[in-house]
């Protein structure tokens, strides 16, 4: 997967916008001495379809959104994983 990545620099913390290669889902948030971390959001059509969050480049949890904005999936940071069905029940 190719990544386009541009950044804007203020110290060592970065604002990072990184795009698929198909172009259809862009994803936002903040590197730290090049490791993602906080909150990452990813757009499909101008709606959240994905929110990580990161702490020194390792992945935490994470929320996966369906079209209509409903939670899908889900990780806890104990690495549990949960799928939800569209109607937003376990």
């Amino acid at each position: 997967m190719k990544l386009l990545i541009l950044t804007l620099s203020l110290f060592c913390i970065q604002n990072t916008f990184a795009n698929t290669q198909d172009s259809s889902i862009i994803c936002e948030g903040k590197t730290i001495n090049g490791n993602k971390d906080g909150v990452w959001k990813c757009f499909q059509n101008n709606k959240v379809v994905k929110k990580e969050t990161y702490k020194n480049g390792v992945l935490k949890t994470y929320s996966v959104y369906n079209q209509k904005g409903e939670v899908i999936e889900t990780r806890d940071k104990k690495g549990r994983i949960r799928n939800y069905k569209p109607c937003g029940c376990q």
